[in-house]
């Protein structure tokens, strides 16, 4: 997806998660099922103090090595002022410019762009859920993100001694593309193509968030080694804590 596509995207999913957080009542009081150690006054916080970091990830080029002073503000004062930074922050600094990210392969103000979309779009989704009011993440804003949580976080935080090497590829597939994940010896690869001995099926929004550890999986369809699914799920749930 074009960065500046994504930039709309982000827009759109902090709007979104800023209009579900109750005004009338405390956030401390409100669980989040999908995280399960939190209220939706840490949700807030967490997403908030993502954003200062990312501010200070660009405008440092650097790794931050101290954090920010957040003394005396509320967890709603964190994220809307974080918001506001980090809105500041791309406008300064253009997609192509060089930022400090954990990801070797890019380091750019684009893949903070595209980071943070996909951030903010899987904790809006857990704000949702906190109020009872759950929706999916747009299909193509989700088939990015399948790709970005596939390519650069499972590839990047995975091991070669956290899987058996040379098990058969893992297909992960929506309506329209297809990732193949490869258990190679020295270490998790992924593609376009592939032979699939476990073949994972589902909605766009769906596969993200089940990625993400976000829902279960009975509206996905598994065919295959099942046993892959497992597998997958394991990693998952590593490369995304």
């Amino acid at each position: 997806m074009e960065t500046s596509e994504l930039r709309r995207h982000l827009g759109i999913e902090y709007s979104r998660l800023r209009s579900v957080l109750p005004a009338d009542s405390s956030l401390t009081g409100i669980r989040v099922p999908s995280c399960p150690d939190w209220s939706l006054d840490d949700l807030v916080q967490h997403v908030g103090e993502v954003y200062w970091h990312k501010v200070d990830c660009i405008r440092l080029n650097a790794r931050p090595t101290e954090e920010p002073d957040l003394t005396g503000l509320s967890s709603l004062q964190v994220l809307e002022q974080g918001w506001a930074r980090l809105n500041e922050t791309f406008d300064e600094y253009p997609p192509d410019a060089p930022a400090w990210t954990w990801f070797e392969p890019d380091q750019s103000v684009a893949f903070w762009i595209r980071r943070m979309a996909h951030e903010t779009a899987v904790h809006r989704f857990d704000a949702e859920l906190a109020v009872g009011t759950p929706t999916e993440i747009e299909a193509g804003l989700a088939e990015d993100g399948i790709d970005e949580v596939l390519v650069a976080m499972l590839v990047s935080d995975i091991e070669p001694g956290d899987y058996p090497a040379g098990r058969p590829d893992l297909e992960v597939r929506t309506p329209s593309r297809s990732w193949f994940v490869h258990f190679e010896p020295g270490g998790l690869e992924v593609s376009a193509d592939g032979r699939a001995g476990t073949t994972i099926r589902g909605g766009a929004s769906d596969l993200e968030l089940w990625l993400y550890n976000r829902i279960a999986g009975e509206k996905l369809s598994y065919t295959g080694d099942l046993t892959g699914m497992g597998l997958l799920r394991d990693l998952m749930l590593k490369a995304t804590q």
